[in-house]
């Protein structure tokens, strides 16, 4: 019997007591080694993103002025380009945007060709993002508002604070336009390796249940948009205009959309008009199993952007001019 237990696997409390004394040890520090290990592996494993996030939520509000930023939980893999977060909020007061969950894999491992071409959707998609439970609400245009307090010579009740920042906006086109006016109109880069296009001509998104809002409690009704899945792509062409820089083109597909009018929970008006029916969540305008997306966009110059806006300006003003005379 003693035989076999000398020759067990696993020593003894007393041959593992005479080895750490041997070597100048001993149990106690084995102990704390062991512990200190275990709550170092408990700390990475389930508190360790949530600090991180806590961090990157104080110096991102810290250095963000205008609305506030929330990251519940934020960790990173290097050896495969994955980066996790964990409840996001993004508020200000005039949207807000929630994300449960989701992560960004950016596949740096992908050959890089810098000669190949910008505009190529068959091109490798080096970044994927993926989003669970995803919220888009506008709720308030203040920044319109304030600029109609501004022209019509009201006092500034809507955001006071922003009227500054409007100003050095203000001066700073005008400079730009000044510096813009020596310099001739110059079309997209020559050299395309200088752009983040040429790295990432291609963009996967995926999103698991979206939701778009757009009302507040101040109106009866509020628009949402719902959608169980939509796998989007994102890609850049070139500009049907020489003046700009290039196309942003998104092409996707939605599941199960549904375009409903939802009463507002804290409305306390009068119900004038109600809808006609209300079915689960609210009145039901439009829905479809699969619904098609083409987007595209141009992107504009610098010079094009700043001449586009004072004639935008120059004609806003003018039909407000022209309507109050009237």
């Amino acid at each position: 019997m003693d035989q076999r237990k000398n020759d067990s696997f696993v020593p003894s409390i007393t041959q593992l007591e005479d080895f750490l004394t041997e070597h100048d040890s001993n149990v106690v520090w084995l102990l704390v080694a062991t512990i200190l290990s275990c709550g170092w592996i408990i700390y990475l494993t389930y508190y360790n993103s949530r600090n991180i996030g806590l961090i990157l939520t104080l110096v991102l509000n810290r250095l963000y002025k205008h609305g506030y930023i929330h990251i519940g939980s934020f960790s990173f893999s290097v050896l495969s380009g994955k980066v996790m977060v964990r409840e996001i909020y993004y508020i200000t007061e005039d949207m807000s945007i929630r994300i449960q969950d989701g992560f960004i894999i950016f596949r740096w491992w992908k050959m890089y060709n810098p000669k190949q071409k910008q505009h190529d959707p068959k091109a490798e998609t080096r970044l994927y993002i993926m989003v669970n439970d995803f919220e888009f609400h506008v709720y308030n245009r203040s920044e319109l508002y304030g600029q109609l307090q501004e022209l019509f010579g009201l006092d500034p009740t809507i955001i006071p604070a922003k009227k500054e920042d409007e100003k050095a906006e203000i001066n700073g086109r005008q400079r730009t336009h000044s510096n813009l006016e020596s310099v001739k109109v110059k079309t997209e880069s020559q050299d395309p390796s200088s752009s983040w296009r040429s790295l990432i001509p291609v963009i996967k998104v995926n999103v698991s249940t979206g939701r778009l809002a757009f009302g507040n409690h101040y109106q009866p009704q509020t628009l949402c948009i719902n959608f169980d899945d939509a796998f989007l792509t994102y890609t850049t062409k070139p500009p049907s205009s020489h003046l700009d820089q290039f196309m942003h083109i998104v092409k996707g597909k939605l599941e199960n959309v549904r375009v409903m009018l939802v009463p507002s929970p804290r409305y306390v008006g009068l119900q004038n008009d109600e809808p006609p029916r209300l079915m689960g969540e609210g009145f039901v305008v439009m829905q479809s199993n699969d619904v098609d997306i083409y987007y595209y966009m141009d992107e504009p110059d610098v010079y094009s952007s700043v001449k586009i806006q004072e004639q935008f300006s120059c004609t806003f003003h003018y039909k407000v001019l022209k309507h109050l005379c009237i």
